[in-house]
């Protein structure tokens, strides 16, 4: 059924591919993917389509974590990128309404380390994060999807730490610091560029909520932090 939904996105990507588009899309990613030259508003407004009118037919009325799971590894083995954005967008979208559970970290687990470049990771890392451990965790951020955070904060991959480090990113005053603290201290001296931006990007966007404490956190680490992290860091700081 879902292999259905891939064929039609394919076909309907296919029949708008704009090659000139897709050629600069594919430079800005460093050639790592090639593209249909689907530009964002047109990709969704295509994918909305055709995921309605499949919905429609196999009389789904709504997108649930059951065809999520099939979907994006279904999306993920497509060569195109804009089918990666479809199914990372799809997954997004329950994590944010609260429609799946704890077990879906699978699934994200595999939408981040897999065909892994910031764009996708993000939609997952900085988007969907802060309200999927909202919504296990009944209001309060969810301790067993923190206590997997604390693996991925220290794992091989550098996404997974990006996504550790950057879970947070809307909590504000449920941010647990604590955790907070330590995924940045334990990857401040990473050499990653990725990491070394979301550290910055963590601490700035705590910085809206309580700057004080990231002005104590920055005197206390800046020897150790990239000067890449304390810029991010600082500035809307004054």
């Amino acid at each position: 059924m879902v292999s259905e939904l891939v064929t039609a996105l394919k076909r309907s990507f296919s029949e708008h591919r704009n090659g000139a588009d897709a050629a600069s899309m594919t430079k800005y990613v460093k050639g790592k993917f090639v593209f249909y030259g689907l530009k964002a508003p047109l990709r969704r407004q295509i994918a909305g389509a055709v995921i309605a009118s499949w919905q429609s037919a196999h009389g789904q009325p709504d997108m649930e974590q059951g065809i999520a799971q099939k979907l994006l590894p279904a999306l993920y083995s497509c060569q195109e990128r804009e089918l990666h954005y479809v199914g990372a967008e799809v997954c997004s979208g329950l994590m944010r309404k609260g429609l799946v559970g704890h077990d879906f970290l699978d699934v994200v687990k595999l939408g981040v380390t897999t065909n892994s470049w910031w764009d996708t990771v993000d939609i997952f890392a900085a988007s969907s994060m802060s309200p999927y451990l909202l919504a296990c965790g009944d209001g309060s951020p969810s301790t067993r999807l923190l206590q997997e955070m604390d693996k991925w904060a220290v794992s091989n991959n550098l996404w997974l730490r990006r996504t550790a480090i950057l879970c947070q990113l809307k909590l504000k005053g449920q941010t647990d610091l604590k955790r907070l603290e330590r995924y940045i201290s334990c990857n401040a001296s990473h050499k990653d560029f990725f990491v070394r931006k979301a550290i910055g990007w963590a601490l700035r966007e705590y910085a809206k909520h309580d700057p004080k404490w990231v002005k104590t956190f920055l005197a206390k680490y800046k020897s150790e932090l990239s000067g890449l992290s304390v810029r991010e860091a600082s500035l809307h700081l004054s």
